[in-house]
């Protein structure tokens, strides 16, 4: 599927829907044609279309041939943005979390720290591997896109600096 979400930073996601929950939707992303990549929750308030795969034929002989298993996810209808998260935490080291508008977006990739019941603690690691020495505190309900996996990540995950302690806590 391609899960398109008007006026928003990252306003189309292709790839192959492992689970729908009230609230939101998780594909296991396709890059450059059948490759499985990241998987990615995406609020469902912010989809404004849903299109199919027109080779859907390829992409499956592809990825069966590729050998790359598709990413499974269960858990609650009801899940919050924090049960997500709390599910991504136990399955990777790292994690990237959006925050977009119409008119902006942020970004925080990180290692989590803690859970809240408003707000997630998420220790910044830099596109350089370069760790800061804070916590960024994240309001849950203002996170719209969850990303975990991924060549990108999975990087940062084995080259990156190790982590120093953080020192203190920046509220966003």
């Amino acid at each position: 599927m391609t899960v398109h979400r008007k006026h928003l930073n990252d306003d189309r996601t292709r790839g192959l829907v492992v689970a729908v929950v009230d609230e939101w939707v998780v594909l296991h992303e396709l890059i450059d044609g059948p490759y499985l990549d990241d998987v990615v929750f995406l609020r469902l308030d912010h989809v404004t279309k849903v299109r199919r795969h027109s080779s859907e034929d390829y992409l499956t002989r592809a990825m069966a041939g590729l050998g790359e298993p598709l990413a499974e996810f269960e858990c609650v209808s009801d899940a919050t943005a924090g049960d997500l998260l709390r599910i991504v935490d136990a399955r990777a080291e790292l994690v990237c979390v959006y925050g977009e508008t119409r008119k902006d977006y942020w970004l925080v990739l990180g290692k989590i720290h803690r859970i809240g019941r408003k707000r997630l603690d998420l220790h910044f690691i830099g596109r350089d591997g370069v760790w800061v020495d804070f916590l960024d505190a994240v309001k849950l309900k203002e996170i719209t896109r969850i990303e975990y996996g991924g060549r990108y990540i999975q990087a940062l995950e084995r080259f990156g600096d190790a982590a120093p302690d953080a020192e203190r806590r920046l509220k966003r």
